[in-house]
């Protein structure tokens, strides 16, 4: 049985970061829905000024395109009589900058409004997901700045980005940078390391049923990889901290069959004797008795 498959049985109970006392439960579900309705109205409101403003830019496109056809009018009537029109038509050349010049006001309005849409949108996702924790926190950061940072083509600069992110304390970034370079090059040396880390990050922040599957992988994808008994390690530790102790003792298990000189074996040893409950070890016999 695959390490994945022992992770399968899992149930949605176990994606719960923690535990929230019943009042401040209450008062955060109580924060969360005025918020929710404060964000409905501002969206209200603006959606009726963006509406009113394309309204009105209708209006003045109409206006523009009954100028248009006055102006056209005239200088046909001035080419077929030669009168001189050139009041008229300064007129309503006139009136047509002017209806131009509304439209651009109009519309330099209407870009603002959906540029107030855009920053109202993040910030109360912000908002949310602050409220929702320090890991939904991070990810909504983290999604924030992924969605500007250039990802190089070339592996070496890729991974040397993940790695910058990391070590800046950005982990929610890198780990998304690290499972996104075992993605787009699976056989490229560096993927275990990738995957390992993506699994160490996860298991930080205690997300321990995606940290199970992310080494789950990197030890059923890269078997012959050093990161391999690591991983295989780090799955029994997840497999542990989600009270799957008989399945955490069947994986150190098979650790030390497949890699029993690895340093991960040692600690494999360890943890394998704290999982053995004293009934379950080797007694030594008891001395005879003399007749």
């Amino acid at each position: 049985m695959t390490i994945l498959r022992r992770a399968a049985p899992l149930g949605l109970a176990l994606l719960a970061g923690c535990w929230v006392p019943l009042e401040k439960g209450r008062q955060m579900e109580a924060r969360l829905q005025q918020l929710e309705v404060q964000n409905a109205e501002q969206r209200r409101r603006l959606d009726e000024q963006r509406e009113l403003v394309r309204e009105r830019v209708a209006k003045v496109d109409q206006k523009i395109v009954e100028v248009q056809a006055k102006i056209d009018e005239l200088n046909r009537a001035a080419r077929r009589s030669g009168a001189d029109l050139g009041v008229s038509l300064q007129r309503l050349q006139d009136d047509f900058a002017k209806f131009k010049g509304d439209v651009e006001v109009e519309q330099h309005r209407l870009g603002q409004i959906e540029k107030n849409v855009d920053t109202l949108r993040t910030e109360t996702e912000g908002r949310f997901a602050a409220l929702r924790g320090a890991g939904a926190l991070e990810a909504f950061e983290a999604k924030q700045r992924l969605a500007t940072l250039q990802r190089p083509d070339d592996k070496a600069a890729f991974f040397s980005l993940a790695k910058s992110e990391d070590e800046a304390g950005n982990k929610g970034v890198a780990r998304e940078l690290y499972e996104e370079y075992v993605r787009r090059w699976p056989a490229d040396p560096r993927a275990s390391d990738a995957g390992y880390r993506a699994g160490e990050l996860l298991f930080d922040q205690k997300r321990f049923r995606e940290a199970l599957l992310a080494y789950g992988k990197v030890a059923e994808e890269f078997p012959k990889s050093a990161r391999a008994p690591d991983a295989m390690l780090g799955a029994a530790d997840a497999m542990v901290k989600l009270e799957m102790k008989t399945e955490a003792k069947a994986v150190l298990e098979q650790l030390l069959e497949r890699y029993p000189r690895s340093d991960a074996a040692k600690t494999a040893k360890e943890r394998l004797a704290a999982l053995t409950p004293p009934s379950a070890k080797k007694k030594p016999p008891a001395p005879r008795r003399s007749r």
